[in-house]
């Protein structure tokens, strides 16, 4: 965290978002008044702040949540920024912290599942889905439930 010569801390004062994706923030020391702004590109925010700062339209999404939600929601949204090196905290960011840890599943490969018995769907469900977050893969496919199905049950196709 940066701080300022008279040894206080700074806080954002403003936050722009131009239409060219640049980012203006100000920050304003809390006992002396000093300021300085950073232009950034992107939503790191400059690396000399490490405070989350909420964009107005995240913010207002977030104070529209309920009461027993919104702090949950709050703390949520700044781990995954803070894991992700972001400072600047706008609705897609909620978004994408939101959706961590969900995979889709291709129409087909649902289809598929739906084909195994019952008491190993689950299993295999959650182990499909698993594989995916563990490869970065945002959509469960038949290619992969064939992968896993010849790992696991030994029926992949002989090597040549």
């Amino acid at each position: 965290m940066m701080r300022c010569t008279c040894g206080s801390d700074f806080r954002c004062e403003v936050l722009e978002e131009w239409e060219d994706g640049q980012i203006l923030l100000r920050y304003r020391c809390e006992r002396c008044g000093f300021r300085v702004g950073i232009e950034t590109d992107d939503r790191k925010g400059g690396v000399l702040f490490d405070n989350p700062v909420w964009t107005d339209e995240a913010r207002h999404r977030l104070e529209r949540l309920p009461p027993y939600v919104g702090p949950l929601v709050r703390q949520d949204v700044e781990g995954y920024a803070d894991r992700n090196g972001l400072t600047v905290i706008s609705t897609d960011v909620m978004t994408e912290a939101g959706n961590q840890g969900m995979v889709s599943w291709h129409p087909e490969a649902k289809q598929r599942l739906s084909r195994v018995p019952g008491p190993v769907r689950a299993m295999a469900r959650v182990e499909l889905e698993r594989t995916a977050q563990d490869r970065g893969l945002s959509e469960v496919t038949v290619e992969l439930m064939e992968e896993i199905k010849a790992r696991y049950f030994g029926m992949a196709a002989p090597r040549s």
